[in-house]
């Protein structure tokens, strides 16, 4: 069964193309004809060629990263309002 693995930007004019595993040979396949035969998964989850077989942070470590990003910024101006009320 042919599955998307993932998509090749088009070069110039040309289209995008998406890299396809048909029984274990990979082949390109226009974008446009991979969306009208109804191919899994959908485009928009393919990782570009770059990006493809790179470990992909999931929503959860994304989140939990972004909230102590936020929690270290915010003791970061505590520690800065303190400083300033101790020194005055």
């Amino acid at each position: 069964m042919k599955r998307g693995l993932y998509r090749i930007p088009g070069v110039g004019d040309l289209p995008n193309d998406v890299r396809v595993d048909d029984d274990g040979i990979e082949v390109p396949l226009d974008e446009q004809l991979y969306r009208a035969r109804g191919y899994q998964p959908p485009v928009e989850t393919l990782p570009w060629q770059d990006q493809y077989g790179k470990p992909q942070p999931s929503a959860e470590s994304r989140r939990s990263t972004r909230e102590a990003a936020d929690k270290a910024s915010r003791e970061h101006a505590r520690q800065e309002f303190l400083d300033r009320f101790r020194k005055g």
